[in-house]
């Protein structure tokens, strides 16, 4: 079996056995990819310590096409990320995005999604504490349009008109997009004006707009776009620890 060397990012971890564990790791030249670790309970007992989940660096990989786990030959660590772990607003938003990527990445390689998550954890890791929600909004989001889920924000999804930009719309989360004014709104929609529309887009980008209104409202709707689209219904429990301390001039209303 040939040995492959990648960037990767650990993003899940669980026993196998007293000295071996499974590892999920998403890698820059190998997308999602399960590995068998060997040994690692054994090391950590004798003080060589583990390696922790969200750890990046570079994995090298006994690689065989068709192969459920590969077999892991060596983890080098370049950034252990050890504060997401320290606070539980961090540790949410990290845990949002591994599970996102977990459940829809692909066993291909990604490399634009690769360096969203690597750098969006960066970020959030090294955030100011009132400002780790918006970027932990930037980074679900950027990784929902990275994988082709994206909401219609411009066009209408009911009858196809584009909106002016400072038109008020509504969110359809059925249809994943936004409904303009003359049609009819769907049960359960939010009123999404045109500052919410725009910092959408700004965090559809992978980016914190400026002065993020209505954090708490932000959080809700991407909690429900991905629970309808891309999580079959399962909430992740992540998302009750994104909750604000306190919000303001929220423009993504609740839903009717």
């Amino acid at each position: 079996m040939p040995n492959l060397t990648t960037p990767a990012i650990l993003l899940r971890t669980h026993p196998f056995s007293d000295s071996s564990r499974v590892l999920r790791f998403y890698a820059r030249d190998l997308g999602l990819v399960g590995v068998m670790a060997r040994g690692v309970h054994r090391g950590a007992s004798r003080g060589q310590g583990g390696v922790g989940t969200f750890a990046e660096g570079v994995a090298v990989i006994s690689f065989r096409e068709n192969r459920d786990l590969q077999t892991l030959r060596e983890f080098a660590p370049a950034r252990a990320h050890l504060a997401l772990g320290a606070d539980v607003r961090r540790l949410a938003g990290a845990s949002v995005a591994a599970e996102l990527v977990l459940r829809h990445a692909g066993q291909e390689p990604h490399p634009q999604l690769f360096d969203s998550l690597s750098k969006g954890l960066e970020r959030i890791e090294q955030a100011a504490p009132g400002e780790v929600i918006g970027e932990a909004l930037a980074l679900g989001w950027r990784i929902v349009q990275v994988l082709g889920f994206g909401p219609e924000l411009t066009t209408c999804t009911a009858c196809g008109s584009v909106l002016e930009e400072e038109e008020m719309a509504r969110f359809d989360l059925e249809a994943g997009g936004i409904r303009g004014p003359g049609c009819p709104a769907a049960e359960g929609s939010r009123r999404v004006g045109p500052v919410a529309r725009a910092q959408l887009g700004t965090l559809l980008r992978g980016k914190v707009p400026d002065g993020l209104r209505g954090a708490r409202a932000h959080v809700s709707l991407l909690d429900d776009f991905t629970t309808f689209h891309m999580l079959g219904g399962r909430r992740l429990e992540s998302f009750r620890f994104l909750e604000p301390d306190a919000d303001a001039g929220a423009e993504v209303s609740a839903r009717n």
